[in-house]
Parts: structure tokens; sequence; C-alpha cells
């Protein structure tokens, strides 16, 4: 009886020690399983990749097709040049100028009048002119309180027309703002030579010595003089001009009542317009 609980009892033992064998075996060395894990950082994760859609690439493509929009929008006539080509051109045209001329340089006698120029332009800067003027002489009230006050004697010449020649050198093209537009001028020089007829230009000098037939003295005949001058066209169309020019003529004459040949500046304002013909240029500049 006591063998048989003592062999009942050690086969109960090793089929515990077998169980608990076999459960280590299983579960391996690890025998922690029930400790507390300790706590690990958080690792980020990365942000979703954003996907684009077809709707949300629009407004980009558009801003991004803004700039070559408006360029292509943008014509040849709106881009602006640095160098501009010249509103019209003067080479090979002929120009017909009538204009209106007073004296500003003689405080005691005014000269009004009207001239006429015509002009032949060879190069766009370079041009052959002849002028024909003809002006009429009045007395200003200086002369009454000179005479009457100063008891004074006034010798001037009385100039009633002359002709001159004149060569043109255009230097100068621009433009200015006036009045919200702009203009476009043409600056100049001027100078030549010719003749001046006066009032005793058709009289003889006193003491002059009679012809040799006999007869009274020769008239005098006309002066000779030259000018000189500045001027500005402003340009209104490719064939016509507003014409504003400041020339000086200088002359000698013997004015009534004393035999001594005084010279004379003659300052006139021309202002008048300017026609060019042909009407439309046939020569262009290289732009």
């Amino acid at each position: 009886m006591t063998r048989n609980l003592a062999a009942a009892s050690l086969v109960a033992l090793l089929f515990i020690g077998e169980r608990a064998f076999a459960q280590n075996s299983f579960e391996g060395v690890d025998l922690t399983g029930d400790e507390p894990k300790k706590d690990e950082p958080d690792v980020a994760a990365p942000p979703p990749t954003q996907v684009k859609t077809a709707t949300d690439a629009a407004p980009s493509a558009a801003k991004k097709s803004d700039n070559p929009a408006v360029e292509r929008d943008t014509t040849q006539d709106d881009r602006v040049k640095s160098v501009q080509r010249k509103l019209y051109t003067k080479r090979g045209r002929f120009e017909l100028a009538p204009s209106f001329i007073i004296n500003v340089n003689d405080a005691y006698y005014t000269k009004l009048g009207g001239a006429i120029r015509a002009a032949f332009y060879p190069h766009d800067s370079l041009a052959i002119s002849a002028r024909f003027s003809l002006m009429q002489t009045t007395p200003t009230d200086d002369v009454k309180t000179a005479k009457q006050n100063l008891f004074s004697r006034i010798f001037f010449s009385v100039p009633v027309w002359s002709v001159m020649g004149d060569i043109e050198w255009s230097p100068l093209y621009g433009k200015v703002a006036m009045f919200n537009s702009i203009l476009h001028l043409d600056g100049y020089l001027i100078g030549g030579g010719g003749v001046v007829y006066t009032e005793t230009s058709a009289v003889a000098l006193p003491g002059a010595p009679a012809q040799a037939n006999g007869s009274p003295a020769a008239p005098r005949g006309v002066n000779p003089a030259f000018d000189l001058g500045v001027g500005l066209r402003f340009v209104v169309k490719d064939f016509i001009a507003v014409n504003v020019a400041l020339i000086n003529t200088t002359y000698i004459d013997t004015p009534t009542g004393t035999t001594k040949g005084v010279t004379q500046n003659l300052m006139l304002v021309n202002a008048g317009l300017s026609i060019f013909f042909p009407f439309k240029s046939t020569y262009k500049e290289a732009e």
C-alpha cells in the first residue's frame, strides 16, 4: 500500500515536471512577458502625400499663364521704341510757307507785312530756299513823344520789300507735351543773303553828281543784305506744320534827310504754316 502510494506520487511529479518543461520550451527564454513595457517616443508619421487634382492645378496654371497671355495680347504698335521714327520726312519734297511778319527791335516804327517762302530739300536736314517779304512802316506813339518833348530828329529806314536766298539746316528733331498731347517739333537755323528795297532806293542821294549825259543822278538802288535766324516747326500732319521763326536781316541804308549810310537791323518774327509737296513722304528713313 505504501509502495503503491509512493509510486503514484512519483508518477504525478514526473507528469507535472514534464508539463512545466514543455511550457518553458514553447514560450522561449523571454519570461518577462508580464512585465510593463517602457514608454517609447512616438515617431511622427510622415504627412500624407497630397494628390493634386485637375481642379487644384487649374488656378496655378492660370496664374503662370497670366504674363505670357499679356505679352501675347501686346501688339507691335503698342510697344514703345527707344528711338522712334520721324512723323514726317522732308527729303525730296518742296515747301511753301506763307507767314505774317512783324518787327520786334524798333520802339519808334513798326514794320508789318507778309512773307512767302519756297524751299527744296535735297536732304531731310538741309534746304535751299528763297523768301520774298513785303512790309509797311508805321510810327508808334513814342515818335510823337520824342519829337514834341525831346525835340529829337529820328533818321529811320523804311523797307518796302526784300528778296533773300537762304540755306536752312535742321539739326534738331524732337517732341514736346502740350495740352495732354504730344507735338513733334523740328528746329532749324537759317542764313543767307539778298537785297532790301527801301524808300530811298528810288531816289538819288542829295549832292550826287549828275549822269554823264546831263540827266539827274540815278536812283540809289537796292541795298545788299544778309540774314541769320532760328525757327521751329510744330508738325501737325505729314504735309503741314506750324512755322515760327525769328530772322534778323542786316543792310546799310541812307535814310531820308541824311547823306550818311547807317547799318540797319531788321529783326522780324515770321509766324505761319509750312505746306509740303507731295503731301505724303516718299522717302522713309530706316527705323
